[in-house]
C-alpha cells in the first residue's frame, strides 16, 4: 500500500476516522486490488498512526465485507458476481420508483441534475476517466435526494460496494460518455414531462452492467468470486 493525497489527514480527524478514510477509499477505488494482503504494523507505519485504530479499522471493514481477515492480517476481498446483479436489480427497481415519484411532484428545477452532468462532461473532455465512477454514484444520489429518498439511497450504496469497484473498473471513455449521455437524457425527459424517456435512459445505463461484467471477469478473473 503505497500512500498518496488520499491519505492527509485533516487537522481535527480522529486517528479511527482517518484510517477508516482511507482504506475505504483505497479499496472502492481499486486502488487496493482483490487479493491484495494488508498487515496491521504496515498500514499503521504508512499512515504514521497507533496499531489500535488500525486494528478497530480492520475489525469494521471485515464487517461491512470490505476485508476478509487471515492470518497475520486481512486481504481485499474478491468482487462478488451474485452480488453484484442482485444490487443492480434493486437499482433498476427503485431508480424507476423515484423516478416516478420526481415526475409526478414536478421539482421546482432540475439544476442539481444539470450539474452532475456538467460535471461528467467535464471530467471526460480532460480524461480524468477515474472521476466516473464517483460522478455517476452522485447523480444517482442525486436523483434520490430530489424525491427525498436519501435513506433508500443509503441503504443501496451500503450494499454497492463491489458494483462501485465493477465500475471503476470501466476504462473506457466511449462507455461512460454513453453514461453521461443517458443522464442528459433524464434530466431532459423530466424537463419535457416525458417519463417514458426518462425510464428508458436509466434501463438502458443498466443494461451496461452485464456486458461489462462478463469483459472484467474475462480479463481479470482473479478479481472474481
Amino acid at each position: 500500500m503505497q500512500t498518496d493525497v488520499r491519505s492527509v489527514r485533516a487537522p481535527e480527524e480522529s486517528a479511527r476516522a482517518f484510517v477508516y478514510r482511507v482504506l475505504s477509499t483505497y479499496i472502492k477505488e481499486m486502488f487496493l486490488h482483490p487479493g491484495e494482503k494488508l498487515a496491521e504494523t504496515d498500514v499503521a507505519a504508512e499512515l504514521q498512526v497507533s496499531r489500535t485504530p488500525v486494528h478497530d479499522t480492520f475489525s469494521r471493514l471485515e464487517r461491512e465485507k470490505m476485508l476478509r481477515p487471515v492470518p497475520r492480517g486481512a486481504v481485499v476481498p474478491p468482487l462478488n458476481t451474485d452480488m453484484i446483479r442482485q444490487t443492480v436489480w434493486m437499482h433498476r427497481t427503485v431508480s424507476q420508483a423515484v423516478l416516478g415519484e420526481l415526475y409526478n411532484h414536478r421539482p421546482t428545477t432540475l439544476e442539481p441534475l444539470e450539474h452532475c452532468v456538467a460535471a461528467e462532461l467535464e471530467a471526460l473532455q480532460g480524461g480524468a476517466i477515474i472521476k466516473m465512477a464517483r460522478l455517476h454514484l452522485e447523480f444517482h444520489r442525486t436523483l434520490y435526494s430530489m424525491a427525498g429518498r436519501e435513506p433508500v439511497m443509503d441503504v443501496l450504496e451500503r450494499n454497492s460496494g463491489d458494483l462501485y469497484r465493477l465500475l471503476r473498473m470501466m476504462e473506457s471513455a466511449d462507455l461512460w460518455r454513453y453514461v453521461a449521455e443517458q443522464h442528459s437524457t433524464v434530466v431532459q425527459g423530466l424537463a419535457m414531462r416525458d417519463y417514458e424517456m426518462a425510464a428508458h435512459a436509466l434501463e438502458a445505463e443498466f443494461d451496461l452492467v452485464k456486458p461489462l461484467l462478463e469483459e472484467c471477469r474475462y480479463q481479470r478473473p482473479y478479481f472474481f468470486e
